[in-house]
C-alpha cells in the first residue's frame, strides 16, 4: 500500500496545476489512494493569499473532488480531505466547518505562532538567531495545543519551523517531547512529509531526531508530499519508505470517513496508467 495524503491544487494560490493533474500524476506513479488536501478557508478570509474562500470551497474544491473521486474510481482511491491551521481563535469556526463537512481525514498544521494580530508567520518573513528560541518554543506548544484540540487525525510537517535554522535548548527539547505526548494521547497520527527533502534543510518533516521519539511513542504514520506542483506527488517516496520501515514498524495509517487502519507499506510502481 502507498499512498501521498498530503496534495494542493491552484485553488491555495501558491501551487500549480488542477486538482485532477495531481490525480492523474497520482495513477502514473501507481498510487493506491491519493488525499485532496488543500488549504482550509478561514473566518474574514484570513491568510488569503495562501488559501481557498469559503465560496470556493462549497462551488469549486468539494464538487470537484466528488466528480473525480467518481471519474477515477477504479483507478484510484481518493480521499476528500482538508488542511487546517491550528489557530486558537478560529477553534470554534474550524470545529463549526469539520463538522458540517464528509472528510476522510483532516490533517492539522502550524502556520503561525502567537495570537492574532501579533502572530509570526512560518512562511514569508525570515526570523534572526535571537529570534529562534521564542520561535521553536512557540511551535511546539502550538504543535500540542493542536493535538489537544480534538480536530486532527494527523499532524503535518510538525517540525517545519526548522527551516529558519537549527536551535536546541532543554527546553525545546522538553516540548517537544510534550508535543510528541500529546499526539500519543490524542491517538492521532504523524505525517512524514518529503516537501523538507526538497528544500535546504534537505531533511523530511519531521526529521529523525523526532522519528525516534515517535517510534519509542509508537505514534503512527502515514505519509505525504506536501505537493505544490503534479510532477511533486509522490516525490521522494523511496526515501519515506525507509523511514516508515525503521520508525513505524513498516506500516502506514489509512483513513476512510476518519476512521483509521494500518497497512504495510509499499514501494512507488510506476505504471504508465492515464
Amino acid at each position: 500500500m502507498i499512498v501521498d495524503y498530503h496534495t494542493h491544487n491552484r485553488l491555495c494560490r501558491h501551487a500549480q496545476g488542477d486538482l485532477e493533474e495531481y490525480i492523474q500524476a497520482a495513477i502514473r506513479l501507481g498510487l493506491d489512494e491519493i488525499g485532496c488536501t488543500d488549504h482550509s478557508p478561514l473566518p474574514g478570509n484570513y491568510d488569503a493569499r495562501h488559501r481557498m474562500t469559503v465560496e470556493e470551497f462549497y462551488t469549486d474544491y468539494a464538487p470537484a473532488v466528488s466528480e473525480l473521486t467518481e471519474k477515477y474510481a477504479k483507478k484510484i482511491r481518493i480521499r476528500r480531505a482538508i488542511e487546517i491551521d491550528h489557530l486558537e481563535w478560529a477553534t470554534d469556526w474550524n470545529q463549526r466547518f469539520i463538522a458540517e463537512n464528509d472528510f476522510d481525514f483532516v490533517l492539522g498544521s502550524v502556520h503561525f505562532i502567537g495570537p492574532l494580530g501579533q502572530e509570526k508567520p512560518l512562511f514569508g518573513p525570515e526570523y534572526g538567531p535571537d529570534e529562534l528560541e521564542s520561535l521553536y518554543e512557540g511551535y511546539y506548544l502550538a504543535i500540542a495545543d493542536s493535538a489537544k484540540s480534538g480536530m486532527f487525525d494527523i499532524i503535518s510537517h510538525c517540525d517545519i519551523v526548522k527551516k529558519f535554522g537549527s536551535f536546541a535548548s532543554k527546553r525545546v527539547d522538553e516540548l517537544t517531547r510534550e508535543a510528541m505526548t500529546q499526539i500519543k494521547k490524542a491517538d492521532i497520527c504523524i505525517e512524514i512529509n518529503t516537501s523538507g527533502l526538497r528544500k535546504p534543510e534537505k531533511e523530511t518533516y519531521p526529521g529523525e531526531r523526532i522519528l525516534a521519539i515517535v517510534r519509542e511513542l509508537q505514534i503512527p504514520l502515514t505519509i505525504g508530499s506536501d505537493a505544490h506542483t503534479p510532477e511533486d506527488v509522490g516525490r521522494d517516496f523511496d526515501t519515506i519508505v525507509d523511514l516508515v520501515e525503521a520508525y513505524g514498524r513498516g506500516k502506514i495509517s489509512l483513513f476512510d470517513k476518519r476512521q483509521r487502519t494500518e497497512m504495510k507499506i509499499s514501494k512507488l510502481r510506476q505504471n504508465g496508467a492515464g
